[in-house]
């Protein structure tokens, strides 16, 4: 009687035994261990509501895309072993204090290795230093303030084009546009602010003239006392730093009060949004972009795009793609999914051609991409770099 009570605990702890490596194998082809075939998710903050949600939701529909797009070709490869990207992606509203709750949750209940965020400056600002603390990877490909890489963080890198690094290019744009005298219009947030701080030597080292400066909240509709204010100075040109959301009832009330009068965008906005939604009043109009001439990637990324989604790819979209596979493209030159301190090393020694440009970094994590421009006449937007003329 013993012999069999002592054979049928054997025989259950046998059982749990085998159970408890069923259950291994399977976390381990959960992506987050690594196994034969898995998934690995990677972290995604952005404004998808709030007073610039068009822009953050444009970034994911890029990150989705990408997903996709792996996804569907069988995933990807780290050493042997072959991976599906799942993204894990938080609202954070336009707002620093939901950025920052999206980060901890991302870090310590969902435990991705990284971590891609987001459209707005100062929510990507609130981030860092949480991202910093836990060793986890952050890089945003859209904010643009310098006061990000300013922080010095060693987790964070900046992969949109930067604020400063556009300052030369419109500059330039305004002295080709004939612009002498200028009012300076911007959104009163960490990414105009930058603007706020960096145009004005700028432009005073290159002779041109600020005749008036204003600013406005993120969630402003009307313009009009203020565009009175700013006629009254007799400006010859207008710079603006606003979003899309924000550049579209702005530019119909200055169009209002100066018709005639040259406007630059500083690289918020979408010129063809801008056609769709304001068409009497942007043309003429040039805006910094992050996109340039047309490329046999870009054309093929289009088409893919047009498949899932109902309108027209933009350079937002680009840039959200460029995200995904630039994390993709990290992880395997790291060899590893799951190796943060290895990980973040993969993206400061980046040299990769995306849609809007080859993304590398120096020690501070800036990126060296310079802005395009783009020019909208007759209903139509004309792509080109800084150096070419401006059309007839």
């Amino acid at each position: 009687m013993k012999k069999v009570k002592l054979g049928l605990i054997i025989f259950v702890l046998s059982v749990f035994a085998a159970l408890a490596g069923c259950s291994k194998g399977s976390e381990e082809t959960s992506g987050k261990s690594g196994g034969s075939e898995g998934t690995v998710e990677i972290g995604v903050v952005l404004a998808t509501s709030g007073p610039i949600a068009q822009t953050g939701t444009w970034v994911l529909d890029g990150h989705k895309a990408a997903e996709k797009e792996i996804n569907d070709n069988g995933g990807f490869k780290v050493g042997d072993k072959t991976y599906k990207v799942k993204i894990v992606q938080y609202d954070s509203e336009g707002r620093a204090e939901s950025a920052t709750a999206a980060t901890e949750k991302l870090i310590n209940q969902d435990k991705v290795p990284v971590i891609l965020g987001t459209s707005i400056s100062s929510e990507t600002a609130a981030m860092i230093p949480i991202a910093q603390r836990a060793k986890t990877p952050l890089i945003t490909f859209v904010a643009a303030s310098d006061i990000l890489t300013a922080q010095g963080a060693s987790f964070f890198s900046q992969a949109a084009p930067a604020n400063k690094n556009y300052v030369e290019a419109g500059t330039k744009t305004m002295k080709d546009m004939g612009m002498k005298n200028i009012a300076f219009i911007y959104v009163d947030d960490a990414w105009g602010q930058s603007y706020g701080k960096l145009y004005p030597p700028a432009m005073e080292e290159k002779g041109l003239k600020i005749v008036a400066t204003e600013k406005f909240a993120p969630e402003q509709k009307e313009f009009m006392t203020m565009l009175n204010k700013v006629k009254a100075k007799n400006p010859d040109g207008v710079v603006l730093a606003a979003e899309t959301e924000l550049a579209v009832p702005l530019l119909k009330q200055l169009h209002e009060v100066m018709p005639d009068v040259k406007i630059m965008e500083s690289g918020g906005s979408i010129p063809e949004e801008l056609i769709k939604l304001a068409p009497d009043a942007v043309d003429g109009l040039v805006t910094l972009s992050r996109a340039g001439a047309i490329t046999p990637e870009i054309t093929k990324f289009q088409e893919l795009f047009a498949k899932s989604n109902s309108y027209k790819a933009n350079s937002f979209n680009y840039s959200g793609y460029d995200g995904i596979h630039f994390i993709v493209d990290a992880m395997q030159r790291a060899g590893t999914v799951s190796d943060k301190e290895k990980i973040n090393k993969a993206i400061r020694d980046a040299k990769y051609k995306g849609l809007i440009g080859t993304y590398s970094f120096n020690e501070k994590g800036e990126n060296s991409l310079v802005g395009n421009r783009a020019i909208i006449k007759d209903g139509k937007v004309i792509y080109q770099t800084v150096n070419e003329p401006l059309p007839k």
